[in-house]
C-alpha cells in the first residue's frame, strides 16, 4: 500500500479478508490505528526523504 496505488479494501482482499471492514476493525486493534491513517503517515514520512 506504500509502493503501489492499493487501497486498504483491495489489500483486504489480496491478504484473505472477505470484508475491508473486518480488515479494518483488525488492523486498527492490532496496531492502534486504521490503515488509511497508518498509511497516510507514512507517505508523508517517504515523501520527506
Amino acid at each position: 500500500m506504500l509502493t503501489q496505488p492499493v487501497d486498504a479494501s483491495t489489500a483486504s482482499y489480496k491478504v484473505g479478508y472477505e470484508s475491508p471492514s473486518q480488515f479494518s476493525r483488525e488492523y486498527a486493534r492490532m496496531f492502534g490505528a486504521p490503515p488509511v491513517q497508518d498509511i497516510k503517515y507514512l507517505r508523508q514520512g517517504m515523501n520527506a526523504l
